[in-house]
Order: structure tokens, then sequence, then C-alpha cells
């Protein structure tokens, strides 16, 4: 039996968006836990210690975004939400942009111990974008899902999409942005693209509206 609660999308065009959705984040979130790396190792240097606490602050992020995503995903699921988790992470990564640019070697400074340090400014770069990029893949299940019977396929399939682009993104930018373009080219580039993809989630939903 159908879940009366469950109310999906309908159309190619917003199942693809989804789908395209969460390759892209997939590349990006993975793909800016490589430019993480390039803006905090030359302050902390490249050791394990370095890599460990990157790791473990995206993991983290992604973590509580999940959980986070899960809750907004049952009571909101719309374009709408898509568009605002897009557009804030945008945000964000605009301001590590910004930060980038050396007022992240100030905080690196002001703060006692370099294991703190480190840990303050992994935090400060990595965790709140992965937080809200994170939120997308509980609401892009929430958004296909059709019928209840329906999850595990859907659920497996568009995590499987997702890993596919943390794959991707971070092949490509290891081997290509990074070497081409550096670490502030494509901190900006990522915040625009995601500016430009959360438009195009709210001209969804404002189109599903006058149906």
């Amino acid at each position: 039996m159908s879940d009366s609660r469950i109310q999906p999308i309908t159309g190619k065009a917003a199942t693809a968006l989804v789908i395209f959705d969460v390759a892209s984040l997939g590349f990006i979130s993975l793909g800016f836990e490589m430019v993480a790396s390039r803006i905090l190792t030359p302050l902390f240097g490249g050791t394990i210690y370095t890599w460990a606490t990157i790791i473990s602050i995206v993991v983290a992020g992604l973590m509580v975004g999940y959980f986070v995503g899960g809750l907004v995903a049952d009571r909101f699921p719309s374009f709408r939400v898509a568009a605002a988790v897009k557009l804030a992470a945008a945000a964000y990564l605009g301001l590590v942009f910004l930060l980038a640019d050396g007022s992240l070697e100030a905080l690196a400074n002001s703060v006692s111990g370099d294991i703190a340090a480190l840990f303050v400014c992994g935090v400060v770069v990595c965790f709140p974008p992965m937080v809200v990029m994170g939120m997308y893949s509980p609401l892009s299940v929430r958004l296909l899902l059709r019928r209840a019977g329906d999850a595990g396929k859907i659920s497996g399939g568009l995590f499987a999409i997702s890993s596919l682009g943390n794959i991707a993104g971070i092949i490509v930018t290891t081997f290509v942005l990074i070497p081409s373009i550096g670490t502030r080219a494509i901190t900006g580039g990522f915040a625009a693209f995601l500016a430009i993809s959360g438009l195009v989630s709210l001209a969804a939903y404002l189109s599903r509206q006058t149906e």
C-alpha cells in the first residue's frame, strides 16, 4: 500500500535535476576536501595529523548533515529546500574564498598550540559546508520516493551516484584543477556553480507552484 504522506516530484526534468544535484554535490564535497588540504597544509604541513584532522572534520560534517537533512526532508521535501541548501553552501564557500587570502593564517596565529590551531582552522574551513551539502542526500531520496517499498532501491542508486561524484571530484580536483587554476579559483568556482544550481532549484520550485 502506498504511503499517502509521500508526495514525490514528478516529471523527467525534475528527476534529472535531483540526480544531477546528487552527482555534482558529491563531486564538490570531496573535491573541496582536497582543496581544503591545500589551504591548510601550507600552514600546518602535510603530516598525517593534518590529514587525519581534515578527514575527521569532513566526515563529522557530513554525518551531521545527513542527520539534520533527514529531519528536514521529512517535513519540507521540496526544491525550495534544495535551493536553500545549495545557496547556503555557495555562500560559505565564498567566505572560504575570502579567508584563504591570508585571514586563515591570522586565525591560526591567534590560537595557542599547533594542534588546536589546526583543529580550529579545519572546522572553520570544512565543517559548515560539509554539513550543508550533506543535508542534500536524504532530501534527494525523499524527493524521488514514490512508494515506501522503493526506498532501498532509490537510496542505493542515489548513494552510488553520489559516490561516483565523490571519486570524480577527488581525481579531477587533484590531478586537473589544482595544478591548473589553484585552490582559491576552485573554491570560487565551486561557490559560483552552487549559486547557479541553487537558482535552478528555486526556479523548479516556483514553476511547480504555478502548475
